[in-house]
């Protein structure tokens, strides 16, 4: 008896067709996966935030001009409410919901010199290249007595927004900062939410099992786990070795009411 030469090639067909079937199943099971995962309550965040002393809203007059840089849609909602009557402005490097200006924080020609009461860098200089253009900018755009307020990560995990650069400790954050008269600086995340934040992230490398869906997972529910770690910052904070895990830098600055370029100018007259 001849075997028909087209059945193995038949079979093959039917292989795939499982094969193809049973692939696009599990890409359905991810993808409703997903979806089950943006659904889910928030985690608790991990950091513990440390208070400031006084808030940038404290040194502005009414109705000030704020620029919300690198901000997307956060409105400078960062201490409470804004000054009554105070226009907000956010910038971001790309389009999207809330930005008002599609701006490079390094080069604003969109922004005109000393418009702004106050400018907010939250967060932004990490994803910067170069952040000591991004801070002249800032200061560029600035009236005379102008208030900045700038924090980035020093102890933290690498965050891709479109792309992470740079680290800053507290010191190297007022060294890049030095044109400004200093008001008050230091860290919102103690050393218990920086090692709880760490620790969690780290957990879940170790269980992801190089599965990016798995590590992410892991880092939601390490999330809930272990969020309590960073109360011990109540304490932890005032140690006189607590700046060793410092892990979000801030600077709170004014600009100077006399400028270098304005006593060049009046000393030329």
């Amino acid at each position: 008896m001849v075997a028909c030469p087209n059945l193995k090639f038949f079979r093959r067909i039917r292989r795939c067709r499982w094969l193809y079937s049973g692939l696009y199943e599990a890409m359905n099971i991810r993808r409703i996966l997903r979806k089950i995962y943006h659904k889910l309550p928030e985690p608790p965040s991990t950091n513990l935030e440390l208070p400031l002393k006084q808030s940038p809203y404290d040194f502005l007059s009414p109705t000030p001009v704020i620029y919300d840089i690198g901000a997307k849609n956060a409105r400078a909602m960062y201490f409470g409410a804004p000054p009554q009557g105070a226009t907000i402005i956010c910038t971001d490097v790309r389009a999207g919901p809330g930005v008002d200006i599609v701006a490079d924080v390094q080069d604003m020609p969109e922004i005109p010199s000393e418009s702004a009461d106050c400018v907010f860098l939250v967060s932004v200089l990490q994803h910067v290249p170069l952040p000591q253009k991004a801070i002249d900018e800032a200061f560029r755009v600035l009236r005379p007595g102008g208030i900045l307020y700038v924090n980035l990560p020093f102890i933290w995990f690498y965050h891709r927004d479109p792309e992470d650069y740079n680290r800053l400790s507290v010191p190297g954050l007022e060294f890049l900062c030095s044109r400004f008269e200093r008001i008050a600086s230091g860290s919102r995340r103690g050393p218990a939410s920086t090692f709880c934040d760490l620790l969690i992230r780290f957990l879940a490398i170790v269980f992801s099992f190089n599965s990016d869906a798995i590590y992410a997972i892991n880092v939601y529910c390490g999330k809930w786990a272990l969020f309590w770690i960073k109360y011990l910052d109540i304490v932890v904070q005032h140690y006189s070795v607590a700046y060793i895990m410092w892990g979000s830098p801030y600077f709170l600055g004014r600009k100077p009411r006399v400028t270098a370029s304005m006593r060049s100018s009046a000393d030329n007259k």
